[in-house]
């Protein structure tokens, strides 16, 4: 098995993992609830509760199989690298997450060239990574706070896209860490988890790499690196 396949049934596991523990709260959660409230059956209560625990059952059950999909298969994860224009790609992601922005009153800047050249990227892989982490800067920055996504030509043959925010701040020693599956920061509203690990593989899948820039009390920036398309390709 080659390192990217491994490193794709290593994002697959975690990916189900992670799901699984957050399915498991959800039942607990639904049914501490029933037990409490004892709705009479065939109530609207009782009936929404089963609908939430039968369907989760659903998902548990489709994500078990899931897991155990022969290894084989991970060969066909869909990766359609293509020319993209990377402003017109931060551009269309920012239209859907500006709700969100929108409803905890931040201001979002841009600040890329008009200039730049094309990337080699999977759009959908491009997409979901942006999503991420300007979802990940809306929801750790407080009301009222500033995100700015930048991007340059970093040399000949390299992109760069940064995404910054004015959250607390994370430590140093913590940079590396933040990006593994299961890990979150030590404070409560848990950063990190999936998310940046599934931006990880995303970024690394395409050629690329991401890091973290921050200290406490000065914000985040998160950096990632793509190619620059060529004709040759």
């Amino acid at each position: 098995m080659s390192n990217q396949e491994r490193d794709q049934v290593d994002y697959v596991a975690a990916m189900t993992h992670e799901l699984k523990t957050s399915l498991t709260a959800i039942l607990a959660s639904a049914e501490l609830i029933a037990d409490e409230l004892h709705p009479d059956e065939g109530s609207v209560q009782w009936k929404l509760l089963q609908a939430i625990i039968r369907n989760a059952h659903r998902l548990d059950e489709r994500i078990t199989a899931f897991a155990q999909m022969p290894r084989q298969s991970v060969q066909d994860f869909q990766f359609r690298p293509e020319s993209l224009d990377i402003g017109q790609t931060v551009r269309d992601v920012v239209a859907r997450i500006h709700p969100r922005i929108q409803a905890r009153r931040q201001t979002l800047e841009l600040e890329i060239p008009d200039s730049l050249p094309l990337i080699k990227a999977d759009r959908q892989h491009l997409e979901q990574v942006l999503l991420l982490l300007t979802a990940n800067a809306t929801k750790f920055s407080p009301e009222g706070g500033k995100i700015t996504i930048a991007s340059w030509q970093k040399d000949r043959g390299t992109m760069v896209v940064r995404i910054s925010d004015t959250c607390g701040g994370i430590p140093v020693e913590e940079h590396e860490l933040i990006f593994k599956p299961h890990y979150q920061i030590g404070r409560s509203d848990g950063e990190g988890g999936l998310g940046l690990t599934i931006a990880k593989f995303l970024v690394e899948l395409n050629g690329g790499k991401i890091w973290l820039e921050s200290k406490s009390g000065y914000g985040c920036s998160f950096f990632f690196s793509l190619p620059l398309f060529r004709r040759t390709d």
